[in-house]
Protein backbone atom coordinates (compact mmCIF):
# COMPACT_ATOMS: atom_id res chain seq x y z
CA UNK A 1 0.00 0.00 0.00
CA UNK A 2 1.31 3.41 -0.97
CA UNK A 3 2.18 6.07 1.86
CA UNK A 4 -0.51 8.40 0.83
CA UNK A 5 -3.01 5.89 0.97
CA UNK A 6 -1.98 4.63 4.37
CA UNK A 7 -2.12 8.74 5.30
CA UNK A 8 -6.01 8.95 4.48
CA UNK A 9 -7.97 9.96 7.64
CA UNK A 10 -9.80 6.95 9.53
CA UNK A 11 -13.30 8.10 11.26
CA UNK A 12 -15.86 5.22 13.27
CA UNK A 13 -13.44 2.51 13.18
CA UNK A 14 -15.17 -0.59 15.04
CA UNK A 15 -13.77 -1.81 17.85
CA UNK A 16 -14.70 -5.54 16.85
CA UNK A 17 -13.43 -5.20 13.52
CA UNK A 18 -10.40 -3.40 14.26
CA UNK A 19 -9.98 -6.33 16.79
CA UNK A 20 -10.18 -9.11 13.73
CA UNK A 21 -8.04 -6.88 11.22
CA UNK A 22 -5.41 -6.83 14.26
CA UNK A 23 -5.91 -10.91 14.68
CA UNK A 24 -5.55 -11.16 10.93
CA UNK A 25 -2.49 -9.35 10.55
CA UNK A 26 -0.74 -11.00 13.19
CA UNK A 27 -1.88 -14.37 11.75
CA UNK A 28 -0.25 -13.64 8.44
CA UNK A 29 2.73 -12.75 9.71
CA UNK A 30 3.35 -15.83 11.93
CA UNK A 31 2.98 -17.29 8.27
CA UNK A 32 5.62 -15.24 6.46
CA UNK A 33 2.90 -14.10 4.04
CA UNK A 34 2.75 -10.32 2.30
CA UNK A 35 -0.46 -8.15 1.69
CA UNK A 36 -0.02 -9.53 -1.67
CA UNK A 37 0.13 -13.18 -1.21
CA UNK A 38 -3.19 -12.60 0.82
CA UNK A 39 -4.45 -9.85 -1.93
CA UNK A 40 -4.00 -12.43 -5.12
CA UNK A 41 -5.64 -15.80 -2.93
CA UNK A 42 -8.68 -13.37 -2.41
CA UNK A 43 -8.16 -12.46 -6.01
CA UNK A 44 -8.64 -8.50 -4.60
CA UNK A 45 -6.33 -5.36 -4.44
CA UNK A 46 -3.77 -4.89 -1.65
CA UNK A 47 -5.50 -1.78 -0.52
CA UNK A 48 -8.50 -4.43 0.13
CA UNK A 49 -6.52 -6.33 2.62
CA UNK A 50 -4.42 -3.57 4.51
CA UNK A 51 -8.14 -1.67 4.65
CA UNK A 52 -9.32 -5.66 6.49
CA UNK A 53 -6.43 -5.60 8.91
CA UNK A 54 -6.72 -2.05 10.00
CA UNK A 55 -9.94 -1.78 10.88
CA UNK A 56 -10.92 0.53 8.05
CA UNK A 57 -13.06 -1.87 6.47
CA UNK A 58 -15.18 -4.87 7.71
CA UNK A 59 -13.77 -8.77 6.63
CA UNK A 60 -16.85 -10.66 5.12
CA UNK A 61 -17.55 -14.65 6.86
CA UNK A 62 -16.08 -15.92 3.27
CA UNK A 63 -12.55 -14.24 3.63
CA UNK A 64 -12.12 -14.85 6.83
CA UNK A 65 -12.56 -18.41 6.17
CA UNK A 66 -10.41 -18.47 2.97
CA UNK A 67 -7.38 -16.48 4.79
CA UNK A 68 -7.32 -18.91 7.71
CA UNK A 69 -6.74 -21.74 5.20
CA UNK A 70 -3.96 -19.81 3.66
CA UNK A 71 -2.28 -19.18 7.09
CA UNK A 72 -3.00 -22.42 7.81
CA UNK A 73 -5.26 -21.53 10.80
CA UNK A 74 -6.66 -24.37 13.20
CA UNK A 75 -10.50 -24.95 12.58
CA UNK A 76 -11.56 -23.84 16.14
CA UNK A 77 -9.36 -20.34 16.03
CA UNK A 78 -10.78 -20.29 12.31
CA UNK A 79 -14.30 -20.60 13.47
CA UNK A 80 -13.99 -17.94 16.46
CA UNK A 81 -12.76 -15.59 14.07
CA UNK A 82 -15.39 -16.13 11.56
CA UNK A 83 -17.64 -15.58 14.35
CA UNK A 84 -16.09 -12.60 15.38
CA UNK A 85 -16.67 -10.98 11.66
CA UNK A 86 -20.13 -12.05 12.02
CA UNK A 87 -20.65 -9.57 15.51
CA UNK A 88 -18.48 -7.09 13.87
CA UNK A 89 -21.54 -6.47 11.18
CA UNK A 90 -23.73 -6.45 13.47
CA UNK A 91 -21.77 -4.51 15.80
CA UNK A 92 -21.64 -1.62 12.68
CA UNK A 93 -25.36 -1.18 13.03
CA UNK A 94 -24.82 -0.63 16.35
CA UNK A 95 -22.11 0.78 16.82
CA UNK A 96 -19.12 0.50 19.47
CA UNK A 97 -16.70 3.01 17.81
CA UNK A 98 -13.39 3.28 18.72
CA UNK A 99 -13.94 7.48 20.12
CA UNK A 100 -13.21 9.68 16.97
CA UNK A 101 -10.23 11.28 18.21
CA UNK A 102 -8.19 8.26 18.30
CA UNK A 103 -9.53 6.10 15.95
CA UNK A 104 -6.92 7.94 12.64
CA UNK A 105 -3.97 7.24 15.45
CA UNK A 106 -4.89 3.53 16.04
CA UNK A 107 -5.26 2.98 12.39
CA UNK A 108 -1.73 4.51 11.64
CA UNK A 109 -0.34 2.67 14.15
CA UNK A 110 -1.15 -0.59 13.05
CA UNK A 111 0.61 -0.30 10.19
CA UNK A 112 3.75 1.22 11.53
CA UNK A 113 6.65 -0.47 10.73
CA UNK A 114 8.84 1.61 13.23
CA UNK A 115 7.49 4.03 16.13
CA UNK A 116 9.03 6.14 18.15
CA UNK A 117 7.12 7.84 21.79
CA UNK A 118 7.48 10.39 24.13
CA UNK A 119 5.56 10.63 27.45
CA UNK A 120 6.17 12.86 29.80
CA UNK A 121 3.34 12.14 32.29
CA UNK A 122 2.26 8.61 31.67
CA UNK A 123 4.09 5.46 31.31
CA UNK A 124 3.53 4.79 27.24
CA UNK A 125 0.16 2.75 26.44
CA UNK A 126 2.08 0.35 24.56
CA UNK A 127 3.74 -0.90 28.21
CA UNK A 128 1.07 -0.30 30.38
CA UNK A 129 -0.73 -2.94 32.56
CA UNK A 130 -4.53 -3.79 32.67
CA UNK A 131 -5.11 -2.52 36.13
CA UNK A 132 -2.54 1.35 35.22
CA UNK A 133 -4.57 1.68 32.07
CA UNK A 134 -7.64 1.48 34.12
CA UNK A 135 -6.54 3.61 36.49
CA UNK A 136 -5.21 6.50 33.71
CA UNK A 137 -8.19 6.47 31.67
CA UNK A 138 -10.90 6.63 34.62
CA UNK A 139 -8.43 9.27 36.53
CA UNK A 140 -8.20 11.23 33.22
CA UNK A 141 -11.88 11.61 32.46
CA UNK A 142 -11.60 9.93 29.03
CA UNK A 143 -14.92 7.93 30.47
CA UNK A 144 -16.89 7.54 33.40
CA UNK A 145 -18.90 4.67 32.52
CA UNK A 146 -17.49 1.18 33.79
CA UNK A 147 -18.29 -0.71 30.35
CA UNK A 148 -17.03 2.07 28.45
CA UNK A 149 -13.57 1.78 30.44
CA UNK A 150 -13.53 -1.31 30.44
CA UNK A 151 -13.63 -1.20 26.19
CA UNK A 152 -10.99 1.37 26.48
CA UNK A 153 -8.67 -0.74 28.30
CA UNK A 154 -9.18 -3.66 26.05
CA UNK A 155 -8.68 -1.46 23.04
CA UNK A 156 -5.18 -0.93 24.50
CA UNK A 157 -4.26 -4.43 25.36
CA UNK A 158 -5.34 -5.30 21.84
CA UNK A 159 -2.90 -2.34 20.44
CA UNK A 160 -0.19 -4.16 22.53
CA UNK A 161 -0.23 -7.34 20.81
CA UNK A 162 2.14 -5.70 18.31
CA UNK A 163 4.52 -4.63 20.86
CA UNK A 164 4.78 -8.67 22.80
CA UNK A 165 4.05 -10.80 19.53
CA UNK A 166 5.50 -9.06 16.39
CA UNK A 167 9.46 -8.58 16.49
CA UNK A 168 9.28 -6.99 13.23
CA UNK A 169 7.82 -3.78 15.16
CA UNK A 170 10.66 -1.64 16.26
CA UNK A 171 9.64 0.64 19.22
CA UNK A 172 11.91 3.45 21.06
CA UNK A 173 10.26 4.78 24.01
CA UNK A 174 11.61 7.94 26.13
CA UNK A 175 9.92 8.43 29.07
CA UNK A 176 10.84 11.21 32.26
CA UNK A 177 11.34 9.84 35.68
CA UNK A 178 8.52 11.88 36.65
CA UNK A 179 6.39 8.67 35.17
CA UNK A 180 7.55 6.26 37.43
CA UNK A 181 6.98 8.13 40.85
CA UNK A 182 3.31 9.53 39.89
CA UNK A 183 0.95 7.25 42.15
CA UNK A 184 -1.26 5.17 40.25
CA UNK A 185 -4.91 3.65 42.19
CA UNK A 186 -6.32 4.46 45.45
CA UNK A 187 -7.32 2.73 48.77
CA UNK A 188 -4.08 1.03 49.21
CA UNK A 189 -3.64 0.00 45.03
CA UNK A 190 -0.63 2.79 44.68
CA UNK A 191 2.20 0.57 45.52
CA UNK A 192 1.01 -2.77 44.06
CA UNK A 193 0.16 -0.95 40.73
CA UNK A 194 3.35 0.50 40.80
CA UNK A 195 5.29 -2.43 41.20
CA UNK A 196 3.42 -3.82 38.78
CA UNK A 197 3.86 -1.73 35.73
CA UNK A 198 7.24 -1.45 36.39
CA UNK A 199 7.84 -5.04 36.51
CA UNK A 200 6.27 -4.83 33.16
CA UNK A 201 8.46 -2.29 31.49
CA UNK A 202 11.96 -4.19 32.85
CA UNK A 203 10.11 -7.18 30.93
CA UNK A 204 9.82 -4.99 27.65
CA UNK A 205 13.65 -3.85 27.89
CA UNK A 206 14.30 -7.34 27.65
CA UNK A 207 12.94 -7.40 24.24
CA UNK A 208 15.67 -6.64 21.20
CA UNK A 209 13.27 -4.83 19.27
CA UNK A 210 12.34 -2.75 22.16
CA UNK A 211 14.47 0.32 23.26
CA UNK A 212 13.13 1.89 26.22
CA UNK A 213 14.86 5.24 27.89
CA UNK A 214 14.50 7.16 31.49
CA UNK A 215 15.33 10.86 31.07
CA UNK A 216 16.25 11.14 34.93
CA UNK A 217 15.70 14.67 36.97
CA UNK A 218 19.41 15.09 36.73
CA UNK A 219 19.24 16.22 33.36
CA UNK A 220 17.52 19.39 34.51
CA UNK A 221 15.24 21.33 31.60
CA UNK A 222 15.90 19.67 28.49
CA UNK A 223 14.33 19.72 24.66
CA UNK A 224 10.73 18.45 24.57
CA UNK A 225 9.76 18.84 27.94
CA UNK A 226 6.64 21.44 27.10
CA UNK A 227 4.42 18.35 28.31
CA UNK A 228 3.09 17.21 25.04
CA UNK A 229 2.84 13.49 24.14
CA UNK A 230 4.73 12.52 21.13
CA UNK A 231 4.24 9.88 18.68
CA UNK A 232 6.82 9.30 15.38
CA UNK A 233 5.37 6.86 13.28
CA UNK A 234 7.34 5.19 10.04
CA UNK A 235 4.94 3.53 8.00
CA UNK A 236 7.53 2.91 5.26
CA UNK A 237 10.75 1.50 4.83
CA UNK A 238 11.59 5.36 4.06
CA UNK A 239 12.92 8.45 6.03
CA UNK A 240 14.00 7.56 9.72
CA UNK A 241 12.32 10.85 10.69
CA UNK A 242 8.74 9.02 9.77
CA UNK A 243 5.99 9.18 7.82
CA UNK A 244 3.39 10.42 10.19
CA UNK A 245 3.43 12.31 13.93
CA UNK A 246 1.00 12.36 16.58
CA UNK A 247 1.13 15.18 19.11
CA UNK A 248 -1.43 14.19 22.36
CA UNK A 249 -1.47 16.92 24.61
CA UNK A 250 -4.05 18.12 27.79
CA UNK A 251 -6.44 20.49 25.79
CA UNK A 252 -6.33 19.08 21.88
CA UNK A 253 -4.70 16.31 19.70
CA UNK A 254 -2.55 17.48 16.54
CA UNK A 255 -1.38 15.30 13.48
CA UNK A 256 1.64 16.59 12.16
CA UNK A 257 2.49 15.67 8.35
CA UNK A 258 4.47 17.91 6.46
CA UNK A 259 8.08 16.02 6.12
CA UNK A 260 10.04 19.41 7.75
CA UNK A 261 8.06 19.75 10.86
CA UNK A 262 8.15 15.70 11.28
CA UNK A 263 12.05 15.89 10.75
CA UNK A 264 12.38 18.76 13.06
CA UNK A 265 10.31 16.55 15.76
CA UNK A 266 12.39 13.45 15.10
CA UNK A 267 15.19 15.46 16.06
CA UNK A 268 14.00 16.74 19.05
CA UNK A 269 13.66 12.90 20.04
CA UNK A 270 16.30 12.24 19.40
CA UNK A 271 17.82 14.97 21.49
CA UNK A 272 15.78 13.33 24.40
CA UNK A 273 17.03 10.12 23.81
CA UNK A 274 20.44 11.20 23.83
CA UNK A 275 19.84 13.11 27.54
CA UNK A 276 18.34 9.63 28.66
CA UNK A 277 19.87 7.00 30.57
CA UNK A 278 20.96 4.62 28.00
CA UNK A 279 18.91 1.59 27.64
CA UNK A 280 20.68 -0.71 29.60
CA UNK A 281 21.07 1.82 31.92
CA UNK A 282 17.38 2.47 32.00
CA UNK A 283 16.62 -1.29 33.13
CA UNK A 284 18.98 -1.32 35.73
CA UNK A 285 17.28 2.03 37.59
CA UNK A 286 14.17 0.10 36.91
CA UNK A 287 15.14 -2.71 38.79
CA UNK A 288 16.51 -0.80 41.55
CA UNK A 289 13.21 0.69 41.93
CA UNK A 290 11.50 -2.36 41.73
CA UNK A 291 13.53 -3.98 44.58
CA UNK A 292 12.46 -0.99 46.69
CA UNK A 293 15.09 1.15 46.45
CA UNK A 294 13.55 4.53 46.03
CA UNK A 295 16.11 7.13 45.94
CA UNK A 296 16.36 9.13 42.99
CA UNK A 297 19.10 8.93 40.06
CA UNK A 298 19.82 12.52 41.32
CA UNK A 299 21.01 11.59 44.20
CA UNK A 300 24.12 9.53 42.99
CA UNK A 301 24.79 11.77 39.91
CA UNK A 302 28.58 11.20 38.35
CA UNK A 303 30.65 13.90 38.23
CA UNK A 304 31.53 15.79 35.19
CA UNK A 305 29.19 14.37 33.11
CA UNK A 306 26.74 15.35 30.72
CA UNK A 307 26.01 13.34 28.20
CA UNK A 308 23.90 11.32 30.61
CA UNK A 309 22.44 8.79 28.34
CA UNK A 310 26.58 7.05 27.84
CA UNK A 311 26.59 7.34 31.46
CA UNK A 312 27.15 3.95 33.17
CA UNK A 313 25.07 3.06 36.46
CA UNK A 314 26.39 0.90 39.00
Amino acid sequence: MRANQRNQPVTGINVLRWELGSELRTLRLAAGKSIADAARHLECSDAKISRMENGQRGAVARDVRDLCKLYGVPAQRRDQLISLSREAVDADKGTTPIPAKYSTFIALESQARSLRNYEMTFVPGLLQTERYAWETITRNGDSRDEADVERLVQIRMDRQKRIWNDSSLKAHFVIDENVLWRPAGVDGRTRAIREEQIDRLIRATGLDHVTLQVIPYVAGFYQGMEGATIHLLNLDDGPKTGSACYIEGVFRELFVRGHGEIADIGAKFAAMADTALSALDTRKFLMRLLKGNYEHWSSARPQGSSGLGKVAMS
